[in-house]
């Protein structure tokens, strides 16, 4: 990315020096109008069932010998179906619970509350397990009907769990999704919320032996969504759990806001309209899908594939592909097929879109600037590439390095500068002072005392913003 990234420099020191084609404000000044090739910029896959599934590009075309690059807005949506949400679907709820020595005093007293709170929400259609953790596993209350007569039980069990020991997440969800696939029922809609405060440090540790379990979920084409409590756990594993299991990530720093988290995952399982959506490109011949709002990208023969999860009753969910065109000369190229496919494993459907998207690679910065979308390029900057070098830099001040966290912001700075030199978007002028201020943040993390833990707040708190700010709507 880096090396696209220069290229992109170097197109703005140019620009700068090319007078402006004309001012496209966001509801200021006019913009020019588009100059051949005008190719289409929306798509959308015809049907008329619970999901609809269109596409917005930022561009249609690129200058030769640049980057090439250009954005796509997705969005996938599900009907506002009353009657579904009236009749919630019947939902098996399995909490993967951390009750290593960490835990205890406050997040074990908040936590357990979440979970005493969630057991009052479930009713009698619903199914519920819980896993608690610590140098190993242990099935706490395994998987079973809401039962009235059981609930003042299971709500003893919770409140005399106690902490000790390590965190051996790798049996935690072992034995978490083993409950799931033993146990599971067509029609029935399964749900698996995995919470930590800790790094693993017992049993299988490594990032790609968790994540290698949590892929399970995709596989069975259900949730997992991670959660982390407090300020030691890794939100590099637990965003990378998440993404592999399909489901949402959180950072809670403060305990109490967990019972809020359980509700929001339990309401959104049980008005669920289609699971286990798998997003498909075909790419067009020389182009390359480079991201997918941060989604974990697979390749299938031809095609590529990622996963974004499940969409509840209502929702609207909005993500950003970056696509790579040829750029050496000039030419027109398609973009490639977009579909998406939802459903049980025995009753899946397709969407797709019913015409390919075309990109030009144009000589002239005038012709390039006159077919870039101004309000969809804004969306782009602000949502996807702010928030996509939010997430660059959170990792580099994680990791100590605080001259590639400022390079990376002074970079997107630039780029984004000269581009709006032309757009004039004021919505990205702003988010340009945004950029000022977490520079700001950034040498603060690094000057003064306590600098490693400003520094591990610092990355913690803007991953998880960037994590979330990237995926608009996956969230209920």
């Amino acid at each position: 990315m880096h090396s696209t990234r220069s290229h992109l420099l170097i197109a703005g020191a140019l620009v700068l020096t090319t007078a402006a084609v004309g001012a496209v404000a966001r509801g200021s000044g006019r913009a020019p109008q588009p100059t051949s090739p005008a190719y289409a910029t929306r798509f959308s896959a015809p049907g008329n069932g619970p999901v609809s599934f269109t596409g917005t590009l930022d561009r249609t075309a690129v200058l030769i010998g640049h980057d090439g690059l250009a954005r796509m807005e997705l969005i996938l949506a599900a009907a506002k179906d009353d009657g579904l949400v009236r009749a919630r679907r019947p939902t098996d709820v399995v909490i993967i619970f951390d009750r290593s020595g960490s835990m205890s005093g406050e997040k074990m007293e908040h936590a357990g509350a979440a979970v005493r709170e969630l057991l009052a929400q479930l009713g009698p259609q619903d199914r519920f397990a819980l896993v608690t953790y610590s140098d190993d596993a242990m099935v706490t209350v395994p998987l079973s009907a809401v039962d009235d007569r059981q609930r003042p039980a299971w709500l003893a069990t919770v409140a005399a769990i106690e902490p000790s020991g390590g965190t051996n997440m790798a049996s935690g969800l072992d034995r978490g999704l083993d409950l799931v696939e033993h146990g599971r029922v067509s029609g029935r809609v399964p749900h698996v919320i995995l919470i930590s405060d800790g790094l693993a440090n017992q049993g299988d540790a490594s990032p790609e032996g968790l994540v290698r379990r949590a892929r399970r979920a995709a596989q069975g084409e259900y949730m997992l969504s991670s959660v982390g409590v407090g300020a030691d756990f890794n939100e590099y594993v637990m965003t990378a759990l998440a993404d592999a299991g399909t489901g949402n990530y959180y950072f809670v720093q403060d305990p109490r806001e967990l019972s809020g988290v359980f509700a929001r995952e339990f309401d959104a399982a049980r008005t669920t309209v289609a699971s286990g959506l798998a997003v498909e490109i075909e790419p067009g011949n020389g182009v390359r899908v480079v991201d997918a709002a941060g989604y974990p990208l697979e390749t299938v023969g031809n095609t590529v594939v990622f996963r974004p999860g499940s969409l509840f009753a209502g929702q609207e969910r909005r993500i950003w592909m970056t696509l790579a065109v040829p750029h050496d000369t000039g030419g027109e190229y398609d973009l490639g097929r977009f579909s998406v496919a939802y459903g049980e494993p025995q009753n899946r459907k397709i969407l797709s879109f019913s015409d390919v998207p075309r990109v030009a690679c144009v000589k002239g910065e005038e012709e390039f600037y006159s077919n870039v979308e101004p309000e969809t390029w804004t969306r782009s900057v602000v949502v996807d590439a702010y928030n996509e070098m939010q997430a660059d830099v959170a990792r580099a001040v994680k990791a100590g390095r605080r001259d590639e966290a400022v390079y990376r912001l002074r970079e997107f700075k630039d780029e984004t500068a000269a581009m709006n030199a032309h757009i004039q978007s004021a919505p990205v002028a702003e988010q340009l002072r945004s950029a000022d201020a977490l520079e700001a943040k950034v040498s603060d993390a690094f000057d003064g005392p306590d600098q490693e833990r400003r520094q591990n707040e610092l990355s913690k708190s803007t991953s998880a913003k960037a994590f979330d700010s990237r995926r608009t709507g996956a969230k209920k």
